[in-house]
């Protein structure tokens, strides 16, 4: 009898190292209740700027706490050939450290060129980067909403998120090995278009933007109930099924949680609680 041979899909392995807003947590001028927990309590009440990396390879954002992030997790900066930028805004890219990418600040990256993805914005806000003395060692990829492209092992579907008005934000679909990860912050709910493109796609796991905590917003971050309403009008699409991993990430102290409250009230909706360091794997 012949022997059938089940092929596996690859593993797709996603680390969060940072989870916070802008302020990060605790707020480095902020005394509120929230961040005054976080100082008391540590561990996974401290948040840093939000990044993320794919299978220790490709990085999502890079933002201030970036070099941090390279320390505490101990991720090599000189052999990551890519980076995906979701949006200009500095706590998700920093370009100013990637300036040092280059002798006299790093005599590793010669011979090399690291690549930078992400939306026309990025030219837009930052006309001067790369610099003239970087050009040999960073180079900027300007994508298009809509568009599928390769990125190493990923095929990258950037959608046009609804964030911040003067500028055009991403959120991705991201493939690799016929797994999918919709990666969903920063952002409200999304135009009509992007979420059709969602509705379209079967996911393996889901990123949800929580900036607000509890309270509800949609225009610009996301909530609790935001991401209920979201993931329900997953559901009624059949783009996700019981098996599909639902992850709140990207909290503020404005949306007034600790990491334990955060945790109870998302298991207890059927979402995992992202703290920095978190790791999910599909």
């Amino acid at each position: 009898m012949a022997q059938v041979v089940r092929e596996e899909k690859n593993i797709m392995k996603v680390q969060i190292l940072g989870t916070a807003a802008a302020e990060g947590i605790p707020g480095v001028f902020c005394n509120c209740p929230i961040c005054e927990h976080a100082r008391r309590a540590g561990g996974k009440e401290i948040r840093t700027r939000s990044q993320s990396i794919i299978n220790d390879k490709y990085l999502i954002d890079f933002p201030m706490d970036a070099y941090l992030h390279s320390l505490r997790y101990h991720i090599d900066f000189h052999k990551i050939q890519h980076i995906i930028i979701t949006h200009p805004h500095e706590d998700h890219f920093y370009p100013n450290d990637l300036e040092y990418r280059r002798p006299p600040f790093a005599y590793s990256a010669e011979g090399s060129c690291l690549n930078v993805y992400g939306p026309g914005s990025l030219k837009e806000e930052y006309p001067w980067f790369p610099s003239e003395a970087s050009r040999d060692y960073v180079k900027v990829h300007y994508w298009e909403a809509y568009h599928t492209y390769s990125v190493g092992e990923l095929r990258v579907t950037p959608l046009t998120a609804r964030h911040d008005h003067r500028f055009e934000c991403f959120v991705y679909i991201i493939e690799m090995g016929g797994k999918r990860l919709f990666y969903g912050h920063d952002s409200g709910f999304l135009p009509e278009r992007s979420m059709e493109m969602v509705r379209n796609t079967h996911l393996d796991c889901v990123f949800f933007d929580v900036t607000s905590g509890r309270s509800r917003d949609g225009k610009y971050h996301m909530g609790l109930e935001d991401d209920i309403v979201m993931r329900d009008d997953m559901r009624a699409a059949g783009c996700v099924d019981e098996n599909t991993v639902f992850v709140l990430n990207h909290l503020s102290h404005n949306g007034r949680l600790t990491h334990e409250q955060l945790e109870k009230a998302a298991s207890e909706n059927g979402f995992l609680a992202a703290y920095d360091g978190f790791t999910v794997e599909f």
